[in-house]
């Protein structure tokens, strides 16, 4: 069997291949078939940097798979053959590899996939952005001219909303109310609706349904959805003025009245929410603060005292717990605890802890959102000399967000150990910072390489973090500090929760608002009020020159907003995950909208 697979007389499914062990087969298939471009993977490994056989026979393996499947060289193999593979490992196995993509990365770097390649394999993975067309398929809309409305219609406001209200929009308006009413009503094609049609697609629209239609909870943003229907009919009565023929036909009585998108008990309640919340976290900010520096400090002693245990010799932990070292070839040091009889992995302990304090402390001492904060780059330090003293202060630039406006933030002392610590920690004694693309999964698109602050190695490569790993490194800090609330119930942090608080510690320390706002959301060059004094002041004079990222590498998704089509000087449209609606254009009186 082994030669016939070697000559490529039998080609079999991944099903199969996946099944065997690779130690004598693979290692057979890679001596006869294109043993030169084998050899020039191997190349290819060692000329990068990589260290480790492991990781090395891992990414041969697939390549050997790819090649016993299909057939070819090397040289043959495409992309879509890499993807295929991936899918089949996940499939058919479980143990833990079907994440690693060196073997891409590899074939990348020889050229097999020519030089507009991705650079990274989830590039092609992961989903992009849809169309306004696939956006409106995807809920299965019968009327061919409702569904074409619809998508003009997006289409048109694609311009004005980022890609999250645009999705938002698809959804409410071709699911929650068209496809609605279809399935209710069959046989409707017209915009026209009458009274009692209206009267129970809102009481659907407020409760939450399961796939049979039983009601399972009240709808939180109901007001979201009447706002987008009532937008959607606005939208039509307006363009019509300009285009009659192409929208005319479909301007009709909007089903929405105004007092269905009030939301401000809504909006008070969550405003009570919030505030109790911070109420409650503010006190307890402080034991965070040094139950994820003690954490930090247990976990790097645990680790290296394990790496310093011989295997299979005992060693205690700062905790107190009996830990034995554990055999094996692997840069990670794992320990087996006798008391629970599980194996623990102290490298990714004290990695986690490390991520938790760090993202704690730059939370804390900023502010930030925290996309703001998982898109600082190396670019982002500023050097800024005041202008009376001469003095050299450090400064941060943050990245527009939300607001569209960037802005500078004073380098604390406590600021800057902590940004220190974690460029040291990246570099990991380079004298340059790794480039890698953070990919956006609310915009759905992928940044330019840059040299971003957060991120980490995983296996034989550098990833941008993701905010679900700020969530568990997060949670488990809080799980094992055991803070608790006043009912006993064990605390929890939201990165935009130490946003809240760092503006109301700032208010109680007795700082102005007018002060404040700066700070958060600074309209012209005074951003820290403690140098308003030393920052221009006059009216036509210009603003500190900034120390800008390359073009094209700064902003959300690796696109700066200022050179979006369409985009330019637009406020950006809040996330419909906030339950809060946002109207993009003016209120429109109509006589056909009550």
């Amino acid at each position: 069997m082994i030669p016939l697979l070697g000559g490529q007389v039998v080609r079999p499914a991944y099903r199969w291949l996946l099944r065997q062990r690779p130690s004598q087969l693979l290692a057979h298939i890679r001596s006869v078939t294109d043993p030169d471009g084998f050899v020039a993977l191997k190349n290819q490994y060692a000329a990068t940097g990589h260290a480790g056989a492991n990781d090395c026979n891992n990414a041969l393996n697939r390549v050997t798979w790819i090649v016993a499947s299909k057939g070819g060289s090397v040289h043959d193999v495409t992309i879509g053959d890499c993807v295929e593979l991936q899918h089949a490992i996940g499939e058919h196995q479980s143990n833990g590899y079907h994440g690693k993509h060196l073997f891409y990365a590899l074939l990348a770097g020889l050229g097999v996939f020519g030089p507009k390649a991705p650079a990274r394999l989830k590039t092609v993975m992961l989903p992009g952005q849809l169309t306004p067309a696939a956006l409106v398929d995807r809920q299965g809309i019968t009327c061919t001219a409702i569904r074409d409305l619809l998508v003009d219609y997006l289409t048109e406001r694609a311009v004005d909303v980022d890609y999250t209200t645009l999705e938002d929009m698809a959804r409410t308006l071709a699911g929650l109310f068209w496809r609605d009413l279809e399935k209710h009503h069959p046989g409707i094609d017209s915009l026209r609706l009458d009274a009692d049609a209206v009267t129970a697609w809102r009481e659907r629209v407020r409760m939450v349904r399961d796939r049979h239609g039983t009601p399972i909870r009240p709808r939180v943003n109901a007001h979201t959805v009447f706002s987008w229907v009532r937008t959607f009919y606005q939208d039509l009565a307006r363009w019509a003025a300009d285009e009659p023929t192409r929208w005319g036909p479909w301007v009709a009585p909007c089903p929405v009245r105004d007092s269905d998108t009030d939301h401000s008990m809504n909006r008070a309640r969550r405003k009570a929410a919030m505030d109790q919340r911070t109420r409650t976290l503010l006190p307890a900010l402080p034991a965070l603060v040094k139950a994820v520096e003690r954490q930090l400090k247990d976990a790097q002693t645990c680790l290296a005292t394990g790496r310093e245990t011989p295997a299979g010799a005992p060693f205690t932990t700062p905790a107190g717990e009996t830990l034995l070292r554990r055999a094996g070839v692997s840069s990670r040091v794992y320990a087996d605890d006798p008391a629970t009889d599980r194996r623990r992995d102290l490298t990714v302990e004290e990695e986690r802890a490390f991520w938790a304090w760090a993202i704690v402390e730059v939370l804390r001492h900023t502010g930030m959102r925290i996309e703001e904060a998982l898109e600082l780059t190396h670019h982002s330090f500023v050097a800024y000399q005041l202008p009376t003293t001469g003095e050299i202060v450090p400064m941060l630039q943050v990245a527009p967000s939300k607001l569209d406006q960037e802005r500078l933030l004073l380098v604390s002392p406590e600021l800057g150990e902590v940004l220190t610590a974690i460029i040291h920690r990246v570099r990991r004694g380079q004298q340059a910072m790794p480039l890698v693309s953070a990919y956006d999964s609310l915009e759905r698109l992928w940044s330019a390489p840059m040299p971003f602050l957060f991120q980490r190695r995983c296996g034989p490569e550098d990833r941008a973090i993701p905010r679900n790993y700020i969530y568990t490194c997060l949670n488990d800090a809080l799980a094992a500090s055991g803070l608790t609330g006043p009912g006993n119930e064990q605390l929890r942090y939201t990165p935009h929760d130490f946003r809240r608080i760092f503006v109301t510690d700032a208010l109680r320390s007795g700082l102005p608002p007018a002060h404040r706002r700066p700070h958060l959301r600074p309209p012209d060059g005074r951003h820290d009020p403690r140098l308003c004094r030393d920052l221009p002041r006059g009216r036509h004079q210009p603003p500190p020159v900034l120390h800008r990222p390359p073009p094209g590498a700064a902003t959300r998704g690796g696109v700066p907003r200022a050179h979006r089509p369409g985009v330019a000087g637009l406020p950006r449209p809040l996330r419909a995950a906030e339950g809060r609606p946002r109207r993009l254009r003016p209120r429109l009186r109509h006589p056909l909208c009550p």
